[in-house]
């Protein structure tokens, strides 16, 4: 009975010994089978998982904007200043107007001048009005320009000649003095050419009305805009 007892318990050893190596063996199997599919589905979210904003359209064109909405300068601002290289100077000789006083009227009158500047359009008219802004050589000849207005900025652009006159511009005098001192500036801002469109303007801000008494001032004028309007 003994020996009985003795075969009976190996063979429940033998028998448990056996299934937990099955369990145990069915555990790594399983084990290794998710690891390979989590690395699978993780080599698979690698891929499906993209950023659009990277990705190119094969038929994407780059459009440029319609011509209505291309900007434009606004003539009511004044253009900015572009730095170039400096030019040689030499001297050139240039028309500025000046307000003669006679018997029955006032009327413009001309002057030659010499000055010193580049070739440039801009350099010939900034050094033409810091003459136009002194006292007149000629005796005979006086500026309707109240002393101490000084031009803060001067451009010639494709459409015009823009002018930034300083606040003095518009101090005192009656409408004959203001009417002269706008066609100085008019008359002296085209001498180099007389049909040009001028701009003038008076700290920044175009100029509309002129003086206490109300002158009013179309922009742009020219020489021909100032004898019909004033009768000059």
């Amino acid at each position: 009975m003994k020996k009985q007892n003795q075969a009976l318990n190996l063979s429940v050893g033998i028998v448990a010994s056996v299934c937990t190596f099955t369990v145990v063996l069915a555990g790594g199997i399983a084990l290794w089978t998710n690891l390979q599919s989590s690395t699978t589905n993780t080599s698979n979210n690698s891929q499906t998982f993209t950023n659009p904003s990277t990705q190119e359209s094969p038929n994407q064109t780059l459009l440029s904007p319609p011509p209505d909405e291309i900007s434009t300068p606004n003539p009511q601002q004044f253009p900015l200043s572009i730095k170039s290289e400096p030019l040689p100077i030499t001297e050139k000789t240039v028309e500025l107007y000046w307000v003669k006083d006679a018997a029955t009227d006032i009327g413009l009158v001309s002057s030659r001048a010499k000055i010193k500047a580049t070739d440039k359009p801009e350099s010939i008219l900034t050094a033409a009005f810091g003459r136009l802004l002194s006292s007149p050589e000629n005796t005979d000849l006086v500026s309707s320009i109240p002393k101490g207005t000084k031009v803060q900025a001067l451009s010639v652009e494709n459409n015009g000649v823009y002018i930034d006159l300083s606040e003095e511009f518009t101090y005192g005098g009656g409408s004959a003095s203001m009417i002269g001192r706008l066609g100085q500036v008019i008359y002296t801002a085209s001498t180099l050419e007389p049909d040009v469109k001028v701009w003038i303007f008076v700290g920044g801000k175009p100029l509309e009305i002129l003086g206490g008494e109300g002158l009013e001032v179309s922009q742009p004028i020219t020489r021909q805009n100032f004898q019909q309007e004033f009768q000059f």
